[in-house]
C-alpha cells in the first residue's frame, strides 16, 4: 500500500513531501539511491556494506548497500528521526520496511487503503510528546540471518524487490505499440518474400539505408 509522509533532512532542514510503499518483506526502511543523490541528502556510508538478498537468498541486482541516510520523517500524526539504506528501489522512492510495521503495529484497512495508529508504543510521538528516535546503530549492525556465502563482518538486508520489479518492467502503451508494429511488419514481410530471397532481405531493407557505411 501506498502512504505519503514528509521526510526533512536533518542538516538542511528540507522538507519534502514522497509517495512510500508500505512493504513487509523489506526487513528495514529504504530510499532509492538515484533519488537519495539527486536530492542532496546528508549521505553516510556504512562501516561496512550490506548484502541485499531476495526472498529466494538469492543476491540482489541492485548489488550490496554501502550507504545511508538519517531523515525526519512524519507518517499521519507521528513524527520520528529514522534510518534509511540506500538501494535501489526501481520507481519507488521509499520502502517502509518490516522494522517500522512492527513498532508502530498501525491498523491497515487494505480494502480502504487507509491506515490508523492505534496501538503505537508509548515512545511513538503524537502531537505534544517529544520526537521519536529511531535511528540504527550503524557500528553494531547485525542483519545476518544465516545465509550461506558470507565473509567474517558482512551483513543481511533481506529485501523483496518483486513487486517494484514488475512495475519497472512494465510496458508504457506507446512501447506495446511500437513492439505490435515491428511483429506486424516481421509477418508482412515473411509472406511477401520467397524463401530463396530471405538472404537478401537484410541488405536491402530501409535501416540499412538510414546508416552510412564506416
Amino acid at each position: 500500500m501506498d502512504v505519503y509522509v514528509q521526510i526533512t533532512g536533518l542538516d538542511s532542514g528540507k522538507m519534502r513531501g514522497v509517495k512510500a510503499l508500505l512493504d513487509s518483506g523489506c526487513s528495514t526502511c529504504c530510499i532509492d539511491t538515484n533519488y537519495a543523490w539527486a536530492e542532496k541528502l546528508d549521505i553516510q556510508e556504512l562501516p561496512q556494506p550490506i548484502v541485499a538478498r531476495n526472498a529466494d537468498n538469492t543476491e540482489n541486482i541492485s548489488g550490496r548497500i554501502t550507504h545511508y541516510v538519517n531523515l525526519r520523517m512524519r507518517t499521519g500524526p507521528h513524527v520520528e528521526t529514522r534510518t534509511f539504506l540506500l538501494t535501489c528501489l526501481g520507481k519507488a522512492r521509499i520502502f517502509i520496511g518490516l522494522d517500522w510495521l512492527t513498532e508502530h503495529n498501525p491498523k491497515v484497512d487494505w480494502q480502504e487503503q487507509t491506515m490508523r495508529f492505534s496501538r503505537c508504543p508509548e515512545q511513538c510521538h503524537m502531537r505534544g510528546h517529544e520526537e521519536h528516535q529511531a535511528m540504527i546503530d550503524m557500528d553494531a549492525i547485525d542483519l545476518d540471518t544465516g545465509a550461506p556465502d558470507l565473509e567474517e563482518g558482512e551483513s543481511i538486508l533481506l529485501v523483496d524487490f518483486g513487486k517494484e520489479v514488475d512495475l519497472w518492467l512494465k510496458e508504457t502503451p506507446a512501447q506495446k505499440f511500437a513492439e505490435e508494429a515491428e511483429k506486424e511488419k516481421e509477418r508482412m514481410t515473411e509472406g511477401k518474400i520467397p524463401d530463396q530471397y530471405w538472404e537478401f532481405v537484410k541488405v536491402f531493407a530501409k535501416e540499412s539505408f538510414d546508416s552510412l557505411p564506416d
